[in-house]
């Protein structure tokens, strides 16, 4: 009992110097200047399970995040385990999306132990896209340990009323900091056959503007 209680005292003393919260990103978004369509981010978490993230485009949007793992704290407003690897369950869903072809991004800060690279998206697994690794990648306890900035993109996805994403640690001893989640519309291209009707029709144009200056001369 001493033992265990002894080992609790000392993973949160190491998660708080650490791994302390940041709450900043230092990367710039991944979606650039494009407006997003849905969002959701947290800077500071509330517990293991937070439907409340601190800023979001509306009322109509909601969010969630869950540790699923059940042996996750809070620490300095970070979720954090020392037992096992952390995973993760995030929700987005909101009015904003209805029809036609969205980008969706899910976005993570970290410290202590690095994410697993691949993530889903409704089932739909993608490797991380971009991971930033702010300062030095060291080793603590076997396993590799950075403050990063990882985020991963869906392109080209139809709306959906819920987007559910899953990521995880890939070890014991990551401290989920931030968490960001996006949906960014589609300008749609035109199909082959829509390039073929344009040109037709501008051919047609040319001809009557022709046939006109002729009969006008």
């Amino acid at each position: 009992m001493k033992l265990s209680a002894l080992v609790i005292a000392l993973g949160m003393a190491f998660s708080g110097s650490a791994f302390a919260a940041t709450a900043v990103w230092d990367t710039a978004a991944p979606w650039g200047s494009a407006t997003t369509t849905q969002y959701a981010e947290w800077n500071v978490f509330n517990g293991t399970s937070d439907n409340s993230p601190e800023v979001s485009l509306s009322a109509e949007t909601t969010a969630s995040v869950t540790e699923n793992t059940g042996l996750a704290f809070l620490t300095g407003g970070n979720i954090y385990s020392w037992q096992a690897p952390t995973s993760f369950t995030a929700n987005l869903s909101g009015s904003g999306a209805t029809g036609g072809l969205f980008d969706v991004y899910l976005r993570i800060g970290t410290l202590g132990s690095v994410a697993n690279v691949t993530a889903t998206l409704n089932g739909v697994s993608a490797a991380a896209t971009s991971v930033q690794t702010i300062g030095e990648t060291t080793i603590v306890m076997g396993g590799v340990s950075a403050e990063q900035e990882v985020y991963w993109k869906w392109a080209g996805v139809s709306s959906a009323s819920l987007y559910t994403f899953n990521f995880s640690a890939s070890s014991s001893s990551m401290s989920l900091d931030q968490l960001a989640l996006a949906t960014v519309a589609v300008t749609a291209v035109p199909e082959p056959e829509t390039y073929s009707m344009m040109a037709l029709g501008l051919g047609l144009m040319a001809f009557v503007a022709r046939r006109s200056r002729k009969n006008q001369a």
